[in-house]
């Protein structure tokens, strides 16, 4: 084991966060897996957001997706849909975002033929299939989920022919198309009921970690077949930048790497309990400055003179 996963086994609250999520896991999979809908051999459904990083606390609420490998009719998503409501009463989560109007089935045929066409916006394909790559964690049919997980990243390397050189660019570009849409549309809410500041520090922690954890697996050649990044995409966001800064072994970032887990773990303890609805402007400001510190961790380890800059430079051009 490599000094930075040594450093993240060895921190206790985020260790404990894991943990905590890990049952949570384990207590939603068995919960769904009493309705039909969780023994559907057609359907995958999967936890993104604080579950799929493991981040889960006190309040977090449920992310789901479903997948399907056949086209389902609407009463069989109906009674679905029932099922994953019913779930979430069960668990005494809070309701759904948006009224459960993100509740749909996609395709899994139409989140990878649908890559970069109108549809993979307009019916969310694009969300969905990026969220599964990059934090996600399967609530049903992990055999489908497995599938999915393949079938999406197989496309994405589908010129790479076993070349030795071959980059992951067309993937690459994708994650950061994922990491514009999220800063556009944190603007576009800013002035909503939800404090906008709020959902930055969730840009600035959870969303950096999640896009860029990855980003650096690829430009520092961490991952270079399809397999090798479906066995990365095993881990949540905290295990594969610790992996990724093992491979890069880069000696100056470890202090950073400290001061970056307790700075993230202090924002997901003030958000697990509420508390950032009550801070006062001095605080916010703090925590501001945690994740604009975060902020340059992340951009130190790209900038890292171990890294391939031909590579670093497709970030830009």
């Amino acid at each position: 084991m490599g000094a930075f996963s040594s450093l993240l086994n060895e921190h206790k609250e985020i260790q404990s966060r894991f943990n905590y999520s890990k049952e949570f896991l384990q207590k939603t999979v068995n919960s769904f897996a009493e309705y039909e809908g969780g023994n559907n051999k057609d359907v995958c459904v999967f936890a993104a957001g604080s579950l799929g990083r493991f981040e889960t606390g006190q309040i977090s609420d449920l992310d789901l997706f479903i997948v399907s490998r056949e086209k389902i009719n609407k009463l069989e998503e109906y009674k679905l849909f029932s099922d994953l409501i019913r779930l979430n009463k069960k668990l005494n989560l809070p309701d759904f975002s948006g009224d459960a109007r993100y509740l749909k089935v996609h395709h899994l045929e139409d989140l990878i033929s649908n890559t970069g066409e109108a549809a993979d916006d307009l019916e969310n394909q694009f969300t969905t299939r990026l969220l599964l790559l990059l934090e996600s964690k399967p609530i049903s049919n992990n055999l489908l989920y497995q599938e999915s997980l393949d079938k999406v990243l197989c496309n994405y390397f589908r010129d790479s022919d076993g070349r030795k050189d071959f980059q992951p660019l067309f993937l690459m570009n994708d994650i950061l198309r994922y990491w514009r849409t999220l800063c556009l549309n944190y603007e576009r809410d800013r002035g909503k009921a939800k404090p906008w500041w709020k959902k930055n520090l969730n840009l600035k922690f959870s969303r950096k970690l999640t896009v860029f954890s990855t980003v650096l697996a690829i430009v520092s050649k961490k991952v270079s077949t399809s397999n090798d990044l479906v066995e990365f995409a095993q881990n949540v966001p905290w295990q594969r930048l610790a992996l990724v800064l093992d491979h890069i072994d880069d000696n100056s970032l470890v202090e950073p790497f400290k001061r970056a887990l307790d700075d993230y773990e202090s924002f997901l303890a003030a958000k697990s309990h509420a508390e950032l609805e009550e801070k006062e402007e001095e605080t916010i400001e703090e925590f501001r400055n945690k994740a604009g510190l975060f902020g340059e961790f992340i951009y130190s380890a790209l900038h890292s003179q171990k890294l391939d800059k031909k590579l670093v430079s497709h970030l830009a051009v």
